[in-house]
């Protein structure tokens, strides 16, 4: 089996952020050139609008959005004034130590680091967010990760938001332009803002994901897009998506050679409700995106398509004082498998498969500073000998706990807009890995085997 005809790439933390907000392709470029030349809650937001990072993230550090983190989002990152350019600029670090169960194998071992117990600086990003100019924002990244020792350009996200009435309500319109499917979603439930936001970029993760909810298409794809808020209630939007051209991913630190790249336009929608009750939110919405691949960039036969179809929700609870926050996000995602190419390549026994994706997490924040989450997630799908190496399964499932202690980003701290961090816990277990509970790879090796513990820091500037 040629495992990079059909397997995704690592979920996020192996992409090693999740923690940004953002953009695409060649006008991303452009931009950086024009600009006087930031991924989470970025002290330039808070510069910009004035507001400490709890007004606008769950926990005061990102990326949990409140309203009025979702209202500012939705607006294109122009809110506020822009005094400095420079202060458009942010940087962010993370880093810690990780511990598995059972050593590494050699497989999973990354160059320059060892079996266990290994400190390593993750992720360095510089980051614009904020106005460009009138109605026009951004939020752009640009990533060093220090396990890969790599450079490279990351998530992005531009948007022209313009507002008007519609039948006597408010609309809130706009054009949006970036380079990774649901990172310009407004909620936690989608899967390039899902928990957990950081992650050991050493620690093993499951090999198998829905295209859309896997790192596939992250930062190789450029999508354009038209999207709006009625009423502050009904949000819908639709976007297509192309591979990014080979020279430009290239230049941007992307790996080419042997990579799946899409084919032609490959359309993205997303409808959503959301009502706040008093100290109650909610919001309930579809999503789905219908994928042309070529596997691996073989031409010859064809594509493989991938139809994408998820519901999710969210729910907050805010006390009056805002010292209690109690929130909770939920997706179940479904995909249909025609594997035409890759059957054609012999990298699949079927022609059609299916795979299912569950994820549930909640969290409570006291006081904006003493964080506690725990998240539930499953992988299912059918049995493919040739997809799915050793077990001929994709299914994984298993639990992540994170305390977190954030003793800034809020009003009166110390360091004000300029500097934020966040400490952390971080606990995941698996019940399944990668088809199976036991034995999985062919060698031995159980699915708790790869259980992490995760520590660290996170800072911003």
């Amino acid at each position: 089996m040629k495992a990079s005809s059909t397997k995704t790439a690592r979920p996020a933390h192996k992409k090693s952020i999740r923690a940004a907000l953002a953009v695409t392709a060649i006008p991303f470029a452009s931009v950086l050139v024009l600009l006087p030349t930031p991924a989470h809650a970025l002290p330039a937001f808070a510069r910009q609008t004035g507001q400490a990072c709890d007004m606008c993230h769950v926990g005061g550090f990102g990326p949990q959005l409140t309203a009025y983190g979702r209202e500012f989002k939705l607006n294109g990152y122009t809110w506020g004034d822009v005094k400095n350019k420079l202060e458009n600029f942010s940087a962010m670090i993370f880093g810690g130590m990780e511990n598995t169960s059972k050593d590494l194998t050699a497989a999973q071992q990354t160059t320059h680091f060892g079996a266990n117990n290994n400190w390593a600086v993750d992720q360095i990003s510089l980051f614009y967010g904020g106005k460009i100019t009138g109605n026009l924002g951004a939020f752009a990244q640009a990533t060093y990760n220090g396990t890969a020792d790599s450079y490279g350009w990351d998530n992005a996200d531009i948007r022209y938001v313009r507002d008007t009435m519609l039948a006597g309500k408010p609309l809130v319109y706009g054009v949006d332009l970036n380079n990774n499917p649901t990172v310009q979603d407004l909620w936690q439930s989608t899967p390039a803002w899902g928990f957990p936001y950081v992650s050991s970029n050493l620690a093993p993760g499951p090999d198998y994901t829905p295209y859309l909810g896997g790192d596939g298409m992250a930062q190789t794809v450029g999508g354009l897009g038209v999207y709006g808020m009625w009423n502050d209630s009904i949000y819908a939007e639709l976007t297509g998506y192309m591979a990014l051209p080979d020279n430009f991913q290239r230049t941007v630190g992307n790996t080419v050679s042997g990579a799946d790249h899409l084919s032609g336009v490959n359309p993205y929608w997303r409808l959503a409700y959301q009502k706040t009750i008093g100290p109650n939110y909610f919001s309930v919405g579809t999503y789905g995106m219908d994928a042309k691949r070529y596997p691996s960039d073989v031409r010859q036969d064809g594509t493989d398509t991938f139809l994408d179809t998820a519901v999710d929700a969210t729910y907050q609870y805010t006390t009056p004082d805002m010292n209690n926050i109690f929130s909770f996000y939920g997706s179940a995602l479904h995909e249909h498998q025609n594997l035409g190419a890759s059957h054609a390549l012999g990298n699949s026994t079927n022609t059609s498969d299916t795979l299912n994706q569950y994820s549930e997490n909640v969290s409570y924040y006291y006081k904006n500073t003493y964080g506690l989450t725990v998240k539930r997630f499953d992988i299912t799908g059918s049995s493919d000998a040739a997809l799915y190496a050793n077990t001929g399964k994709p299914d994984s499932a298993g639990w992540t706990f994170q305390a977190d202690y954030t003793p800034w980003g809020k009003d009166g701290a110390p360091f004000g807009p300029y500097v934020n961090a966040r400490f952390f816990v971080q606990y995941t277990m698996y019940n399944k890995f990668d088809g199976a509970s036991s034995n999985y790879d062919g060698a031995g090796r159980s699915a708790s085997d790869n259980n992490t513990l995760y520590f660290g820091t996170w800072l911003a500037f």
